[in-house]
């Protein structure tokens, strides 16, 4: 039996306002995903890809053909459509607020407000003749031309904040002279044209009376200082009384969606628009803590992903190319998108020139200040609201808006290439980072006679098995120092841009961080935290970077095997290649297996054995690199609990030999050598470490002296088994080893199913592959798995 209204009782199911709300929010949102993805490549942002989507639907292309107006967009959905769009857009605003801390605003005030007025001035006026021509062509006689004329100069001269700040981020221009004080002074612009926006609203609404417009204009003003005054302190104790939780807490999230409301309704009820009262709630909405971030992590996806799209397909709907039908039209086109430029671009650039930058700088700053963006769609949807403008006009700015916002990035690469910037931005981010370290020294104070070690963190999974390895490094005479980088990937969301921005708060809130900080102050090893906000690809990089201003001796990078994947799936990994190809120092790269965690399955997956050792392999031959992983051992083989066996994986008939000192009593001095070359000197490394001479199988080795009792038990499981060691122990074994030999990789991967610790040695030491006979890669392997 069919339900009525359905395709089963043969009705059109569209004629249902549910379901043909669900088949306009599925086409919106899978084209703007499928326009992003392109764009994305040529490294534009999603608004781009999210407005053509919006034209694509709209009567300038789709709605063209009646049967998909009247099928998909039909004029009794539309109300329902601009409903929905507009809530989007309220919270949208929030969001947008949010991101203005008002901090960005202190740094540079003085450089921010003078390139700021200078880029609000300067297009109004010069776009008074355009907009009086325009007034004069095109626009409707009933609307004042001083109404017009404000309106026009508001979306010559905005910028586009949220858009802006992506754009930033992306170019690593965030943390730069250029880029803080563009982002300082694109706030002072969005704070100045929200403001005469509110004005124009307010006029056109009450077009018979002026004096009333002036009266609203104060009341939305009023309205804000009340925020900051009375509703901002409240906000400030109910994040300060629930700062540590890990999360937000419910009445937290309450309120703010309490003043959100409350704010939008006002402002709607004054008489402006409902979104003035979302970018005001955003505005006074606490930083502290990290709430700005973990709020718009709760709410950003569902607010970007699914409203978002939905507002710029009913901004498509109301642009029409096809009305731009002569020569005269797209002649209006070229005058107002030059206008907007000319204006915008020369006079930040000049302002910005006068406050100290070079050329070169101020003309990125000019560009970037050009941006216009969602902020700049908001605008004149609003005027085309108010019946300030109509539809052409309204097409005619969309383009223009287009237009600035995609020259944006491939103008800055260009003008402001990265060798300009990137020196500028490393000092900016350095010198932050250095305020928030535990126990350890800054970047730029870096002590003698301590082990410098650069650690990578891309995740709270990977934390256990760093913490537990880098432990093992504490038996060794020098002391320790840590630079923890922590690693967080940068992609469209609004939380990883308020991140970027606030590196120095996203390094106080950030979990990971500040269990790596309490780490090290319990274990006295000095731990320099730093944050990177990235993308994917620019990892190796930022890795690199920071190795070498932290004069680190061993890059520790984590990798935790995906569950899906095979044993040798890092290999492939670019961010891997990446990383070992620019690496500055020698660089171990440690496939973790469950490192330090019991594979008893009656004590349960995470349960540890107290009491019970750890047992390290190492086979070595004889390269370089196999050198570095002595270097490795002898850092960590004192610590108390660890049990490690050496084993010559060479012929007997060459090669340079690794021998140890004779066993004797603990806490004297030995040395692991190379021929003539010490490799490595530790006061305890005693008889816990166990070097063997192997020719054939492990199950041929013979005990040549008298190890202590848990290297002994170590040794005999081994010769019986030929692996024994289980995902708490660990193989350390060299990179070009590991690379080369297919049977080595198979039997540390597949048979010991150990953590395995992978070590290369950096490029420019003397000791190479082609300095040591016998290297793998020359090496038939005694090695065989049956």
């Amino acid at each position: 039996m069919g339900v009525a209204g359905t395709f089963l009782s043969g009705e059109n199911p569209l004629k249902d306002p549910i379901a043909l709300f669900l088949l306009q929010a599925l086409i919106i949102i899978i084209l703007s995903r499928f326009l992003a993805a392109g764009l994305g490549y040529i490294k534009q942002p999603r608004v781009i890809a999210e407005v053509i989507g919006g034209i694509l639907l709209g009567p300038s292309a789709l709605s063209r053909s009646e049967a998909f107006r009247n099928t998909i967009f039909p004029k009794e959905s539309l109300p329902r459509l601009s409903l929905i769009a507009n809530i989007a857009l309220i919270f949208f605003l929030f969001l947008v607020g949010l991101e203005l801390d008002p901090q960005t605003l202190i740094k540079k005030a003085r450089q921010s407000a003078a390139i700021s007025i200078s880029g609000i001035v300067l297009p109004f006026a010069v776009g008074v003749g355009v907009s009086k021509l325009i007034y004069d062509n095109l626009s409707d006689e009933t609307v004042p031309f001083y109404s017009f004329f404000v309106f026009c100069g508001v979306a010559m001269s905005i910028t586009a904040f949220p858009v802006l700040a992506r754009i930033l981020t992306e170019l690593k221009l965030l943390q730069s002279s250029v880029g803080q004080v563009t982002l300082a002074a694109a706030a002072v612009d969005d704070g100045v044209a929200w403001c005469l926006l509110i004005l124009v609203v307010a006029l056109i609404n009450n077009p018979s009376d002026s004096v009333r417009a002036v009266y609203v204009f104060l009341a939305t003003i009023a309205w804000g200082i009340f925020l900051v005054v009375a509703i901002r302190p409240i906000l400030m104790k109910l994040v300060h009384r629930h700062a540590g939780n890990d999360g937000i807490s419910s009445s937290s999230m309450l309120a703010t969606f309490i003043v959100i409301l409350a704010s939008s309704w006002f402002t709607q009820a004054v008489g402006v628009h409902a979104i003035f009262g979302g970018f005001l709630a955003g505005l006074i909405t606490p930083h502290d803590h990290g709430f700005a971030i973990k709020l718009t992590e709760k709410i950003e996806d569902f607010i970007t992903i699914l409203l978002l799209p939905l507002y710029f397909a009913y901004s498509g709907l109301n642009t029409n190319i096809g009305s731009l039908s002569d020569g005269t039209s797209w002649g209006y086109v070229v005058l107002v998108i030059l206008t907007a430029c000319l204006g915008k671009v020369i006079g930040c650039t000049m302002s910005a020139k006068l406050t100290g930058f070079n050329w070169r700088e101020s003309l990125a700053v000019g560009f970037l200040m050009n941006s216009k963006g969602l902020v700049e769609l908001i605008v004149l949807n609003l005027g085309y609201e108010a019946g300030v403008i109509n539809q052409k006009i309204f097409t005619i700015f969309v383009l223009m808006a287009l237009v600035t916002t995609f020259m944006t990035t491939p103008i800055i690469s260009f003008v402001y290439p990265p060798r300009f910037y990137l020196n500028d931005s490393r000092r900016t981010t350095v010198s932050e980072h250095d305020q928030i370290v535990s126990n350890g020294n800054a970047i730029g104070d870096v002590e003698k006679g301590r082990n410098y070690d650069a650690v990578t963190v891309k995740g709270a999974h990977t934390v256990p098995a760093m913490m537990s390895i880098t432990q093992m490094f504490q038996g060794t005479q020098s002391p320790l120092s840590i630079f923890a980088l922590r690693l967080i990937k940068l992609t469209q969301r609004t939380s990883t841009y308020l991140m970027a921005a606030n590196e120095g708060e996203t390094m106080r809130a950030d979990p990971v961080i500040n269990v790596f900080r309490t780490f090290g102050q319990l274990n006295r090893v000095g731990v320099n935290t730093l944050v990177s906000v990235a993308a994917t690809e620019d990892f190796a990089e930022n890795i690199r970077d920071t190795s070498s201003s932290s004069t680190a001796h061993l890059i520790i990078l984590p990798w935790q095997q995906p569950l899906m994947s095979n044993k040798e799936s890092w290999l492939n990994d670019k961010f891997v290649k990446d990383t070992v190809e620019r690496a500055p120092c020698s660089i171990a790269i440690f496939v973790d297996r469950g490192f330090g965690v019991s594979s008893v399955p009656e004590m349960g997956p995470n349960a540890t054995i107290p009491g019970q050792n750890q047992h390290i392999f190492v086979p070595f031959f004889g390269s370089a690199d196999d050198c570095e992983a002595l270097r490795f051992i002898a850092n960590i083989a004192a610590h108390p609990g660890l049990t490690v066996t050496i084993l010559d994986m060479r012929p007997t008939d060459g090669g340079p030999a690794v021998t140890p000192e004779p066993a004797s009593t603990a806490g004297s001095t030995h040395t692991l050598a190379i021929n003539t070359e010490p490799v490595a000197t530790t006061s305890t490394i005693t008889s816990n470490v166990l070097i063997h001479t192997l020719t054939t199988t492990t199950a041929n080795i013979k005990l040549e002296s008298s190890p202590a009792p848990d290297a002994a038990t170590a040794h005999s499981t081994i010769a019986s088994r030929g692996a024994g060691f289980g995902r708490k122990d660990l193989v350390v074994i060299s990179y070009v080893s590991y690379t080369t030999n297919p049977e080595i990789r198979r039997w540390a991967d597949e048979v010991c199913e150990s953590s395995v610790v992978v070590v290369k040695k950096h490029a420019t030491v003397s000791l190479s592959d082609e300095d040591v006979p016998n290297s793998p890669s020359a090496l038939t392997s005694p090695f065989r798995i049956q």
